[in-house]
């Protein structure tokens, strides 16, 4: 993949362990990429809003931010691929 961040691998691999299904549909519908970075961008821009406008602590802000774009949970073992929508952006308060 051209252009990919540090942390573009790490959601990857995050991904592939935990939600091989959505790995899967991603590459099949040739979507992959366009999803990834979306996530990277996502979990940046929230990282950002996080510890320069909300003040707050770099670890607690990287945890929350990893956890609403990047490092989602596992897949149920009964589910199959189903990532036919992007996850809304979390309610951030100003």
């Amino acid at each position: 993949m051209e252009g990919t961040t540090r942390l573009t691998h790490l959601i990857l691999k995050h991904w592939t362990t935990h939600r091989p299904g959505v790995i899967e549909e991603l590459k099949r519908t040739n979507r992959l990429e366009p999803v990834l970075r979306q996530a990277q961008e996502q979990t940046g821009d929230l990282l950002y809003h996080l510890t320069v406008v909300q003040k707050m602590e770099y670890q607690a802000a990287w945890e929350l931010a990893t956890r609403e774009w990047a490092f989602l949970p596992e897949e149920p073992p009964s589910s199959g691929p189903t990532p036919s929508r992007t996850p809304s952006p979390p309610a951030i308060s100003e």
